[in-house]
């Protein structure tokens, strides 16, 4: 078992700040936004972006994708220039009343509330809504974990256009920290405590807004953090459970979430990177109101995630996409075929 808090924040400006540091020794090692969006064409969108998570300055695709409503492969990208692990490098200002992050593509706008998201040269433009509080978790450096963590999180409602396409959904707003030196690849997060990681946002037929996240710790760390936003209003948990169902090719199909007294059902029918990112949708709540409207974004860790993370990530390569069209799970484990070649990733 883990040592962990976790906590309630009210943000101000200052928490989005480059320079800005929670704790003695400690920085910023990564900001994500991503989230998963319906469009009025009946589409849907996953998009995120990480800043500052390869190196200080640089802004990495992680997916801008059109979910593609199969658990079995990859989601098609939305834009050849920006694939999944393209780089480029950003500036950062500060104005009176806001945060500018800008890129060749990209561009972020981070004010108190909200954020502005642009990208793809303007054919991705969010603007976002936070919701309730910030939800922080913190995990000391102790037995098992070579360096601390103190992470962040925020969910929005997102809307605005994706190619033209007018569009809706949620949004996540992370921070992570830990002591400098390191790069996010390097921190136990992936490696030794995150197992499975569900985000989602419901809106129902009365208006109301219910959203949150639940983490799921690997093995025999008893990690579960969760944040619950119901109207608005933030509760911090360290109670959450996640029961996993998988498909037949061990990709996660449905998740049911117990956190807070509360129960969420989770149902999911598209894979933006196999087997490790799926969407879908919230099938039920206990609140016994009627759905309107739901998205949910889950991210699940293969038990090798360290192996793969060394032998790719941190010698500057990827699977090819053949490899990837290829890879199997055999007990929780992500396998690639070693005879098909990597792909360089070219640092900006």
């Amino acid at each position: 078992m883990i040592k962990y808090e976790v906590f309630l924040e009210q943000p101000t400006l200052d928490f989005y700040r480059q320079g800005y540091c929670p704790r003695e020794d400690y920085t910023c090692l990564g900001l994500w936004v991503g989230g998963m969006f319906s469009g009025a064409s009946g589409k849907r969108y996953h998009g995120e972006r990480a800043l500052g998570d390869i190196a200080p300055g640089v802004a990495r695709t992680t997916q801008l994708v059109e979910l593609n409503q199969n658990l079995n492969d990859f989601s098609p990208d939305l834009y050849s220039e920006l694939p999944v692990d393209q780089m480029e490098p950003y500036q950062y200002s500060e104005g009176a009343d806001a945060l500018h992050f800008v890129g060749e593509n990209i561009r972020l706008d981070i004010r108190g509330g909200s954020y502005d998201w642009s990208d793809a040269k303007g054919r991705w433009e969010l603007h976002v809504e936070l919701l309730g509080q910030a939800c922080t978790w913190w995990i000391p450096k102790q037995k098992g974990m070579a360096a601390p963590m103190h992470y962040r999180s925020q969910i929005g409602k997102a809307t605005g256009q994706i190619n033209g396409d007018p569009i809706e959904g949620f949004s996540l707003f992370d921070f992570i920290y830990s002591h400098p030196g390191v790069i996010w690849f390097e921190l136990p997060l992936w490696r030794t405590v995150e197992k499975q990681w569900s985000m989602w946002m419901v809106e129902y037929t009365d208006g109301e807004i219910d959203a949150g996240f639940a983490w799921k710790g690997q093995g025999d760390t008893g990690f579960s953090a969760g944040h619950l936003v119901r109207n608005g209003v933030s509760t911090a948990h360290s109670d959450a459970r996640i029961f996993t169902t998988y498909n037949e090719r061990g990709v996660v199909r449905k998740s049911r979430i117990e956190i807070g007294g509360e129960v969420v059902e989770l149902e999911h029918d598209s894979c933006s990177l196999f087997p490790i990112h799926t969407h879908g949708r919230v099938a039920s709540t206990s609140r016994g109101k009627q759905i309107a409207k739901s998205w949910d974004y889950t991210e699940w860790v293969p038990d090798n995630i360290g192996e793969l993370v060394d032998r790719y990530v941190m010698t500057g390569t990827r699977p090819s996409r053949e490899a990837q069209q290829q890879a199997r799970i055999e007990n929780e484990r992500l396998m690639y075929p070693e005879h098909l070649p990597v792909v360089q990733v070219t640092m900006p």
